[in-house]
């Protein structure tokens, strides 16, 4: 068997005609395909009664395979006629082999709720099938159809979005991103498809091209808010527009039934700045270190209000940071930071928090790499890392003059800050691992011990003792702050190889130290034992405040409160899609951050209150001021009050 041209056009000629017929339900017009046509026998079809499930508004395929039992020396026309207007002009037959033919068609949008039943007759003619003069023997045949349609109220029901509407800050010129969920039910995850959002208002930058569909249903969309029309000042309003349908998305001449689905959007564009008049906050000291202070708590003991929080000021930076554990140090008025500028060499900087302007800059030339800053004692202490590279450096606060460099044995690591306490400066160190303590404001030298420490390790102490945790060793030490001898050790080694980074130790005040390193862990400094472990914690930070331990679950898309002394799981905050990883905590409120947002988290509702349309690395100065340093370099600054 074979189809010429003229059968193509012949069939979509007589499916025109076929459009003409009634569009009612009830039976219909036919003698079946099989045994009622025995001159017919030789072609069959697949399936011999099709059934076919939709919506009102939607067209669905339908696809037939004929196969023959014989062959003919003549070429042939096919003809598909249907008189009730189930199916549309849309037709078409392709071969499947030698002797078999599979015709698609579609079934009518315009269908209304109920059952809907005809008889396709199926013509095969030497001529044109619509007078079909001469046909072939047994022609024509009759297949039955049957569409179940069901109605267009029960359609959106097939598409879940994850929020009932979006709300996103910005500032003029500044671009965010904007992320929700969508989850299709079984039937509809199974459809060839396509699926898009489209923003009529323009508001966002939404993705051009159409998406094939996720196995399972399950999408994120991550849109832009657009620079391009530079808002002004203001709140603006649209409808996002989410797209299903049987043909290109951008065009959706075939949508599917529910399609589409709209979610309201609200772009907020803010002022850029607010220099208002800053004053310390009572009970705040400085944050001199990475998570604020010696014991890495995170905690500040203030409480603040999210409807008076402002963006105060934000430098930019050229280039990428490459430094994984970037943190802030804050100390008399000044924010310090570390990055590397345009011309890729690492740089000091100091920051005015009233203005954002820069103070002053060290650049740290021919570095291999330079880690974050610690700020105390009118001084800023800096460790840089690189074999022959690892230097103390001890820089005037008020000037950035070079007060004092002191050589180190570290090799190639990348650090967290060093660890001040009245004037004694703890860093890593060590040709292998350890760590050392400088004895005076200036940096002098005082002890070193080896240690078995990693990327993005700092120490803890409390004045008496210094804490490490290796994660390679699954050991908590504990080392004399005078001389730096042994003081004990808890834990044991993993049973088998394991490599985490950025453990640092987090002091409770209450005789335990907390470890987030994959798991959640409490250590007991009276007993010397493990208190608890609690499996599935992501590399994130940990911190302590208000008598509680927070930490993230759920591969950073929760916050949880865990219960110090026994681990036991208080309450969880959903955070959405994003995977957070940094935490400090205030009375009322827990900042959390991931690499593109920020969060407040209201610690007695456990609601979020409050996002920033930027991530990374978080701190909060003693004049009130929220610091928010991005993977990109950039320091975004909020006013709190």
């Amino acid at each position: 068997m074979k189809v010429n041209v003229r059968g193509l056009l012949a069939c979509a000629l007589a499916f025109t005609l076929a459009a003409c017929g009634g569009g009612g339900s009830g039976g219909g017009g036919g003698s079946g395909s099989g045994a009622s046509n025995p001159d017919g026998a030789w072609l069959t079809f697949d399936p011999a009664a099709p059934t076919v499930s939709q919506y009102e508004g939607e067209s669905m395929p339908v696809s037939v395979t004929a196969t023959s039992s014989r062959t003919f020396a003549q070429s042939f026309n096919i003809g598909i006629i249907d008189t009730k207007g189930v199916v549309t002009t849309d037709v078409s037959v392709s071969g499947a082999s030698a002797m078999s033919y599979v015709a698609t068609l579609r079934t009518s949008p315009n269908l209304s709720a109920g059952t809907h039943t005809t008889s396709l007759e199926v013509r095969v003619c030497e001529d044109a099938p619509l007078t079909c003069a001469k046909p072939f023997p047994g022609s024509p045949w009759h297949v039955p159809l049957t569409v179940q349609v069901k109605s267009r109220t029960d359609a959106a029901a097939r598409l879940t979005l994850s929020v009932p509407s979006l709300s996103v800050t910005t500032y003029p010129g500044e671009a965010t991103t904007v992320t929700f969920e969508a989850q299709l039910d079984k039937e509809l995850a199974r459809r060839v498809a396509s699926i898009g959002v489209f923003d009529p208002a323009s508001l966002t930058v939404t993705p051009p091209d159409q998406m094939t569909l996720a196995p399972d249903g399950h999408y994120v969309f991550t849109l832009s808010t657009a620079t391009s029309n530079a808002l002004a000042v203001g709140t603006y309003n649209s409808n996002l527009q989410l797209r299903m349908c049987d043909d290109d998305v951008r065009t959706c001449q075939r949508p599917v039934a529910g399609s589409p689905w709209t979610l309201p959007l609200t772009v907020n564009v803010k002022s850029p700045t607010n220099l208002s008049a800053l004053a310390p906050v009572n009970g705040l000291g400085s944050w001199t270190t990475y998570q604020g202070n010696a014991a890495h708590t995170g905690f500040v003991d203030a409480s603040f209000d999210p409807a008076t929080f402002t963006r105060r000021w934000q430098l930019s930076s050229a280039v990428n940071s490459e430094n994984r554990y970037a943190s802030t140090a804050i100390d008399n008025g000044r924010v310090f930071i570390v990055r590397q500028g345009a011309n890729t060499q690492w740089e000091l900087l100091a920051i005015s928090e009233d203005s954002g302007t820069i103070a002053w800059k060290v650049e740290l030339t021919n570095l291999n790499h330079v880690n974050p800053p610690a700020a105390a004692n009118g001084r800023v202490y800096v460790t840089s890392t690189g074999h022959e590279d690892t230097y103390l450096w001890v820089y005037s606060q008020a000037t950035g003059a070079l007060l004092k460099q002191t050589a180190m044995s570290s090799q190639w690591s990348n650090y967290s800050a060093p660890t001040v306490v009245g004037t004694d400066v703890y860093s890593i160190d060590g040709y292998y691992g350890g760590l050392a303590k400088y004895a005076d404001q200036d940096g002098k030298f005082a002890w070193t011990v080896p240690s078995t420490v990693e990327e993005g390790w700092s120490p803890a102490t409390d004045g008496r003792f210094v804490y490490t945790y290796s994660t390679p060793d699954n050991i908590l030490k504990v080392f004399d702050a005078a001389d730096g001898g042994s003081a004990y050790a808890i834990g044991a080694p993993y049973p088998y190889s394991t490599y985490f980074t950025a453990a640092p130790v987090v002091l409770t005040g209450t005789g335990q130290a907390i470890v987030a390193s994959g798991q959640l862990m409490a250590f007991d400094l009276a007993t010397h034992a493990r208190a608890w472990v609690l499996d599935g914690y992501t590399f994130g930070m940990a911190a302590y405040g208000n008598g509680t331990v927070y930490a993230f679950g759920a591969n950073g898309r929760t916050l949880e409160a865990h219960a110090p002394a026994n681990g036991n799981l208080l309450w969880t905050v959903d955070l959405g899609n994003n995977d957070f990883s940094n935490v400090i905590v205030t009375r009322n409120l827990a900042f959390v951050s991931s690499s593109t947002a920020t969060q407040a988290v209201d610690l007695n509702t456990r609601k979020v209150v409050w996002t920033y349309p930027q991530g990374g690395n978080l701190a909060i100065s003693q004049r009130g001021v929220l610091y928010i340093l991005t993977s990109a370099g950039k320091l975004a600054a909020v006013n709190l009050r």
